[in-house]
């Protein structure tokens, strides 16, 4: 049986990992208000020279941040937490794919990791620093025809009119 320590270690962790991800969904889908939630009110948004400044600051800006692109898709890999008490630290690899439409279609993906720390206020676990390191970055031109390609396939993503709000009642917009 686990003592109360691992216990908590591990819901902790999980709490983590579920902010790790409602970011994700927020940026693709374009939520403001969920983007809101992961990070605390005095948090700071490092993105290198994109952006390094309020977080407050970086959700305002996602309209503009965000309107170049059709489609975005960021998706976390490796994550490793460490916990002590109400703080932790976590390093999470992404990678992170951005389309452009016509004319001149691209497709452009990065990696990199976040650097994360975190603090557990009024019980809620939350960004408090997010800096960025840059490990990749390429841009493809989007073929016309493979544009067809992926649009005979059927449903596309995108951002607020996404057809997960239809199909996942239990996550709408903000939550």
């Amino acid at each position: 049986m686990p003592d109360d320590a691992a216990l908590d270690a591990l819901i902790a962790k999980e709490a983590l990992r579920d902010l790790a991800t409602r970011y994700a969904r927020a940026i693709d889908r374009r939520d403001q208000d969920l983007l809101r939630s992961v990070y605390h009110d005095d948090a700071i948004d490092d993105h290198g020279v994109v952006f390094c400044d309020s977080a407050a600051l970086f959700i305002a800006q996602q309209p503009e941040i965000m309107a170049p692109f059709a489609i975005t898709a960021h998706y976390l890999c490796n994550q490793s937490y460490r916990i002590d008490g109400d703080k932790a630290d976590g390093e999470l690899y992404f990678i992170a794919y951005h389309r452009t439409d016509a004319p001149g279609s691209s497709h452009s993906i990065v990696s990199g990791r976040y650097l994360d720390n975190y603090e557990k206020r009024e019980g809620n676990w939350k960004i408090t620093h997010r800096r960025l390191v840059w490990d990749s970055f390429i841009t493809l031109p989007a073929a016309p025809e493979d544009m067809a390609q992926l649009a005979a396939l059927g449903v596309m993503g995108s951002a607020a009119d996404d057809r997960s709000y239809d199909a996942l009642p239990l996550m709408r917009r903000g939550q």
